[in-house]
């Protein structure tokens, strides 16, 4: 048995800020990736609090085996997947069917970080890419070609101007001349 005391590896796996508030006063907040220590007792509280069960099954990883058996939280191994184990299941790993379980029992911050490396880096392996679309419901080949389109919109803007390589020389402007003498008004002014 764990004592309430003892410290917790809890890790952040989502790519924003998680924060939990527990006994009206006490927050606290991990920021993308983030590892923290927090008492045992924390997690347990954060367990029973609105939102903290479902924020440590999808959005944190409690990095200890014993405690999660002890929260009665029952894991997958995709649980404790980082965004190198998802990076090499999407690009380095043709075992389809490896990819089809990650995505049955990985929880939702795993499947978000998948969804976003492979919209950002352009997942070559089309079967990945339609089994992601349906799990997510976000077309990825879709997601993959407006990405492309504003890059290339980006690059644009970023150009350099173009320079001639050959001197044009200008036409000298002159400055027009009259073709007609100006014509001669007499001002009258009344006294």
């Amino acid at each position: 048995m764990i004592k309430d005391s003892e410290l917790i590896s809890v890790r952040n796996r989502v790519n924003g800020s998680v924060g939990y508030k527990l006994d009206g006063n006490f927050h606290r907040t991990f920021e993308a990736g983030e590892t923290k220590k927090v008492p045992f007792k924390e997690l347990r509280e954060l367990q029973y609090a609105p939102g903290g069960e479902y924020a440590l099954n999808n959005l944190l990883v409690v990095e200890n085996q014993e405690a999660l058996d002890e929260l009665n939280m029952k894991t997958e191994p995709e649980y404790f997947y980082k965004e190198e184990d998802i990076r090499k299941l999407l690009f380095e790993s043709d075992n389809i069917d490896a990819f089809a379980d990650f995505l049955d029992f990985a929880p939702v911050g795993a499947i978000e970080i998948a969804k976003e490396l492979a919209i950002k880096d352009r997942v070559p392996d089309v079967r990945k890419r339609e089994l992601l679309s349906k799990k997510t419901g976000l077309n990825i080949d879709n997601a993959i070609k407006v990405n492309e389109i504003m890059d290339a919109e980006d690059e644009k803007k970023e150009a350099p101007a173009k320079e001639r390589r050959v001197k044009v020389e200008e036409p000298k402007e002159e400055s027009p001349k009259r073709r007609t003498s100006v014509p001669k008004y007499n001002v009258v002014t009344k006294k």
